[in-house]
């Protein structure tokens, strides 16, 4: 008899294994094991197979179960206009939903006769291990030879992590449309993803190779018309390609920046604190006025320039290229001074903060108390 193996790529595919497999029970076990006549080598061979369907079975129950911690927490996906999420899911779990259909297919009954032209049944409906229909053993599994019991533990196990793979796979299903439903989570989501693409907008400026140019962005312009941020935010919840989303982000910041009056330099220094920007921008300006910064050599101090990078308030990874940008600014300012080399700043840090026991706030208070000894701007 020619059954129907296919089963759709949507929820109610996902509904329909599931339900398959939670009427497994030691009754439909031994029905199929006398319906299909198995021999000693039969359940050895099947005992064999059902191990390594387990195995695969427990790896990509793992995998599914770190995807779903970070799918949720992603506010764009890749391929979100290609598939539903159903979809993605069934993609990620192709030999948990091959190793069922091989285990139920082979517990459907085999019949010689010829088939009515119609449609197959499906395997999940027709397999005794899932019809609605099956006989009850009188005896129990304790009855037969250790090998029908060793695949019946075998079996348990297997549908056991295929239940909970299937509902797992439910669970996304469900909390992603609860989160879709929830402007304020969905909100939260977006504000972290942007905070995570900070760390590598320095990485994303190699997008906007024309000082002028900026790519245009059907995300931008939606959230540009959007009747409020929160709406947009809610409405655009894995509707998003990553790509497109960490273009647009990068562009917002770049585009913004310049607005003010900053370097593309400056805003992946400063992301998003554009005040700061300016304010490092005109103390570089008035870096030689400061008292006593320079050593007898002529050389601005390490120690002043540990103390204006951590008042510069730059994350601590882009300190160096701080240091990079303050030099290059300096001496388009035209500042009189020498420069110590980073090594030179890394040790004094290092002395500051073990010998001398500063904390950063306190080495941020000491320039700013320098600051405060300079005379009004003209």
């Amino acid at each position: 008899m020619i059954y129907n193996t296919i089963v759709e790529k949507n929820e109610e595919g996902l509904r329909t294994i599931l339900r398959a497999a939670e009427k497994f029970n030691e009754d439909r076990f031994l029905d199929g094991i006398r319906m299909r006549s198995y021999t000693a080598e039969d359940i050895q061979q099947t005992t064999g197979k059902v191990r390594v369907y387990l195995v695969r079975l427990e790896l990509e129950s793992r995998a599914l179960a770190r995807f779903a911690d970070s799918f949720l927490q992603q506010y764009a996906t890749d391929n979100n206009e290609c598939f539903e999420t159903a979809q993605k899911l069934f993609n990620r779990i192709r030999s948990t939903v091959s190793a069922s259909r091989k285990v139920f297919k082979k517990t459907c009954p085999t019949l010689r006769r010829r088939q009515p032209v119609m449609e197959p049944p499906s395997i999940y409906s027709r397999s005794v291990l899932s019809r609605n229909g099956y006989n009850q053993d009188l005896f129990g599994i304790e009855s037969f030879e250790e090998s029908v019991q060793t695949l019946y533990c075998e079996l348990r196990s297997f549908f056991i992590r295929l239940v909970n793979t299937l509902l797992l796979c439910h669970e996304i299903i469900k909390k992603e449309r609860e989160i879709m439903a929830d402007a304020t989570r969905c909100t939260q989501i977006y504000e972290d993803c942007e905070r995570k693409l900070m760390d590598s907008v320095k990485e994303m400026l190699k997008y906007f190779p024309q000082p002028k140019d900026l790519p245009s962005s059907e995300m931008a312009e939606r959230k540009s018309k959007a009747r409020s941020k929160q709406e947009f935010y809610k409405e655009n919840y894995h509707k998003w390609n990553s790509t497109d989303f960490k273009l647009t982000i990068a562009s917002d910041l770049v585009r913004k920046g310049r607005n003010n009056g900053l370097t593309d330099l400056e805003t992946s220094l400063w992301p998003k604190n554009y005040e700061q920007a300016l304010r490092v921008k005109g103390m570089i300006r008035r870096v030689d006025h400061l008292e006593g910064i320079t050593s007898a050599s002529g050389k601005i101090t390490g120690g002043t320039l540990v103390e204006l990078i951590k008042w510069a308030r730059v994350e601590p990874k882009n300190e160096k290229a701080f240091y990079e940008y303050f030099c290059d600014e300096y001496k388009k300012q035209g500042g009189k001074y020498k420069l110590p080399g980073w090594s030179a700043i890394s040790q004094e840090r290092k002395n500051r903060r073990d010998l001398l026991g500063m904390s950063d706030e306190e080495m941020i208070n000491s320039f700013e108390e320098m600051i405060s000894q300079l005379p009004a701007e003209e």
